[in-house]
């Protein structure tokens, strides 16, 4: 990785910088099964990073108090009071970080958000046990913040059991695996009837979307930050789809996060 970073107004953010900036690149829950605590390890990319200094949370727009700070190595533990760029520390306690969010002292800086691969498969995870249902929802949220799989709600029906979407397989054996052994919550995969998702353009509304005239087996649902996409069945009934709205921007990627710029 570069000693630079680019910043979505097209400019670059060097190491000599004064103002503190990072952002976060990898989410690990559940590192001390004890606590079932969560990580957010940040790349700083300019300035001095000190404990317990306030910050800005780009994406959100809050101030937030970088109090626990830490340097791991397998699972030794060392705490961080100071930080330079080209560091990699983790911190813990802060639930409301997300990848690619921006952390910084200079609240004009905001960096290009870490881009995300079109999934491919789509799966329902049920857990059979009711009496472990807590460990398996927690489980659940916060392997899904990490990045292992997305998630989708369907428009029009009242389950509440998410459909999860990944780019292989793999990624599906994995969070199965750690639900079951990290939150000994037990699951049932099912094989849900998409292999494609499109997102749909933000400015629509809903009006127009319940006018959207969908081929059979096609579905409307929402990301976790409520963006509207649409699943088909297979890629013929994408084509026919986007041949009969051709105005309409298909996108194979989610939006950029909103965020509140102060």
């Amino acid at each position: 990785m570069s000693s630079e970073a680019s910043t979505s107004v097209g400019r670059l953010i060097e190491p000599t910088h004064p103002q503190f900036a990072g952002f976060i690149f990898k989410i690990q829950a559940n590192m001390d099964p004890r606590h079932r605590d969560r990580i957010a390890f940040i790349r700083i990319v300019s300035g001095k990073f000190e404990r317990d200094m306030v910050v800005t949370h780009v994406q959100s727009g809050r101030k937030v108090r970088l109090s626990s700070s830490h340097k791991l190595f397998g699972n030794e533990r060392e705490t961080v009071d100071e930080a330079w760029p080209g560091d990699i520390i983790g911190l813990v306690g802060h639930d409301g970080f997300g990848i690619g969010d921006t952390l910084t002292t200079d609240p004009s800086i905001r960096f290009d958000e870490i881009p995300r691969f079109t999934p491919e498969v789509f799966e329902y995870f049920h857990n059979p046990n009711t009496a472990k249902f807590k460990q398996f929802r927690q489980g659940l949220d916060q392997l899904l913040l990490e990045g292992v799989a997305q998630a989708f709600h369907l428009k029009d029906t009242a389950s509440r059991v998410p459909l999860l979407a990944a780019v292989g397989p793999l990624q599906f054996e994995v969070l199965q695996y750690r639900l079951e052994t990290e939150y000994g919550a037990e699951t049932r995969r099912e094989s849900a009837p998409f292999s494609a998702v499109r997102w749909l353009p933000t400015e629509l509304t809903t009006e127009a979307i319940e006018a959207l005239q969908l081929p059979t087996g096609a579905r409307i649902a929402f990301d976790l930050d409520q963006n509207a996409v649409a699943l088909f069945p297979s890629d013929w009934s994408l084509k026919y789809f986007a041949q009969n709205h051709a105005s309409l921007v298909l996108n194979p990627l989610a939006p950029k996060k909103r965020y509140n710029a102060k």
